[in-house]
């Protein structure tokens, strides 16, 4: 089916249709583990800020309370993760345990090699520019709307 010149230059349809490609074949590459990306970045999250707590990761995640409560669940039931006493008794401290580790790291593998695949047109050079423009395009959405149209 045509796009049309419309939908052909918006940048968000275009990141978007990228995305959904990325996040297929990083299902596919996650299935035997049994986690989504969504679970993994969670992993990671917890990974790079031991200790931090199910609000925080949840905030990290764009994610409620709620929702942020099930994945760490999912991650507790697996053995992935552990809940330990947090700052205060109302609190959580999130900590990957051993076995969690060695599992990230098989994962992150099978991620990679998705990352892979999906930039595989690309060069060294030209993944290098990519992601320094979605990095720029990652700015809070108060400083986006602070700049101008004449901005470099």
């Amino acid at each position: 089916m045509k796009q049309g010149s419309d939908l052909d230059g918006l940048l968000g349809y275009r990141i978007e249709l990228t995305h959904l490609i990325a996040i297929e074949d990083a299902r596919l590459a996650l299935a035997p583990y049994g986690l989504t990306p969504a679970k993994l970045t969670a992993l990671l999250l917890i990974r790079a800020n031991p200790g931090c707590d199910q609000t925080a990761l949840g905030k990290a995640l764009s994610v409620n309370r709620s929702s942020a409560m099930k994945l760490v669940n999912v991650l507790v039931d697996r053995g992935l993760i552990e809940r330990r006493p947090g700052r205060d008794l109302r609190t959580n401290a999130l900590h990957l345990l051993p076995g969690g580790e060695e599992r990230v790291a098989e994962m992150l593998d099978r991620l990679r090699e998705s990352d892979r695949r999906l930039g595989a047109d690309l060069t060294a050079a030209e993944r290098a520019t990519l992601m320094a423009l979605l990095k720029k395009l990652r700015k809070p959405r108060a400083a986006r709307r602070g700049a101008t149209t004449t901005d470099g």
